[in-house]
């Protein structure tokens, strides 16, 4: 029986069976609960992660203590505290399960082991990081001069699964605002 990596595998590189049994035997499924803390501020992370079911959410805390989120994942998608894992320096971020979750983790090293072993693991991680560029771009770009209602309609637009999936307090960290204002711009529409 296909596990949920293998077929992200299979449908998003040209990996052998082979190649995608030994890659997914390579990471560890792990079940987590709401609010369980994977990668914090001032550490080293050390992992990538894989979400078969459920919400990560990346995200930091400015001087004055408020969230700032800067990325969902769900079901079928990557994520770790990036800048860290490549950097191997201290992370800014916290990476927390936003619902209960289950997880495929595998160490920095074995994934690098990978990618050097196989070529076109190596195209599926650079195509994940372009993505994950240009969606922060395309955010980071659009949001700038956006009033809240604009932005909340690109979310409705670009991602709007976050708006049925995600508590309003952290689709608001997302977009810059409080839940309050969240509140009032969805009551809008």
């Amino acid at each position: 029986m296909i596990n949920q990596i293998q077929h992200f595998l299979q449908q998003n590189t040209r990996l052998t069976s082979a190649e995608i049994l030994d890659i997914s035997g390579s990471f560890t499924t792990v079940a987590i609960k709401r609010n369980q803390v994977l990668e914090e501020e001032g550490k080293v992370c050390k992992h990538l992660y894989f979400v078969n079911k459920g919400c990560l959410r990346l995200y930091q805390i400015d001087k004055k203590g408020n969230d700032i989120t800067g990325y969902f994942a769900l079901e079928d998608s990557f994520i770790t505290a990036l800048t860290s894992f490549i950097t191997q320096k201290p992370s800014r971020d916290f990476l927390t399960a936003n619902e209960p979750a289950e997880l495929e983790v595998i160490s920095r090293q074995a994934f690098i082991d990978l990618t050097e072993k196989y070529s076109e693991f190596k195209k599926l991680y650079d195509k994940t990081i372009e993505y994950a560029f240009i969606h922060a771009q395309m955010r980071i770009y659009s949001f700038l001069g956006m009033e809240g209602i604009d932005k909340l309609k690109w979310v409705m637009e670009h991602e709007p699964k976050l708006l049925t999936r995600i508590s309003s307090k952290a689709v608001a960290s997302y977009l810059g605002m409080t839940n309050s204002t969240l509140s009032k711009l969805k009551a809008k529409l």
